[in-house]
């Protein structure tokens, strides 16, 4: 099993290894990879993008994708990425066309076809700048907002998702905070409502010459009597050449 997971791992650009929640004792829990291919089809170029993910598909590939720029007239440049998945075997489409500082986005699959459509553009609130991402789910009939903005000019980052299904009226949401502790050391926070999780994770590139190190803690919020017990902590180590 080790064996196997290596040798794909060697193979590639990228790779990291995540355990299991170390506080219940740390075991090997994962291991993903990535290569990557410049490609010249014609006058166009693009990129070959291959992922392997143990627990999805230990014996091949997870999936493939392609990307690359169809057109870029004037203002105007548009650019696709093509996935296809090895194991349930559904490909999806993404298109993406930027003009003048506004993102529009489709995502197009096999199996649920038009999946979602959204825009993304920077505005400015005040003296703030917010990356504002609204986005329509299709399938799921489902509007989302995304928001992300800088605080003060030290890289401290706020972010917020808000889920709204038209059919129900129910809504769910997100919130995230992003503080750089020093060059290469980084902590951040997400609240996921819905699961009444506190997720915590902090990276490391300076701990090891040539590999990043992350460790995440999970903090179930929900039952206050029980949170220092039912947390759980996961490692992961990655790295590229």
């Amino acid at each position: 099993m080790i064996s196997l997971a290596t040798s794909a791992a060697l193979a590639a650009n990228s790779a990291e290894v995540t355990t299991s929640n170390v506080r219940a004792g740390a075991a090997f829990d994962n291991i993903k990879a990535s290569w990557n291919k410049a490609l010249n089809i014609g006058d166009m170029k693009a990129d070959l993008k291959a992922n392997y993910d143990y627990n999805s598909n230990k014996d091949f590939l997870k999936d493939v994708s392609l990307s690359g720029d169809l057109t870029e007239a004037g203002s105007l440049a548009v650019s696709y990425e093509v996935n296809h998945n090895f194991q349930n075997k559904n490909t999806e489409v993404k298109l993406t066309a930027v003009s003048d500082g506004t993102t529009l986005s489709a995502d197009y699959d096999t199996e649920d076809q038009l999946k979602e459509v959204g825009l993304a553009r920077e505005v400015e609130v005040g003296d703030q700048k917010v990356d504002f991402q609204p986005s329509w789910l299709v399938k799921a009939k489902t509007a989302r907002v995304k928001l992300m903005s800088g605080i003060g000019g030290g890289g401290d980052k706020l972010s917020a998702q808000i889920d709204y299904a038209t059919e129900g009226g129910s809504a769910s949401y997100e919130l995230g905070y992003s503080h750089s502790l020093e060059e290469g050391r980084d902590v951040s926070a997400t609240f996921k409502a819905d699961d009444k999780d506190l997720e915590v994770e902090y990276v490391d590139s300076t701990f090891e010459s040539g590999a990043t190190w992350t460790a995440k803690a999970t903090v179930p919020v929900g039952d206050a009597n029980n949170i220092l017990d039912a947390a759980a902590l996961t490692l992961k180590r990655s790295w590229s050449w």
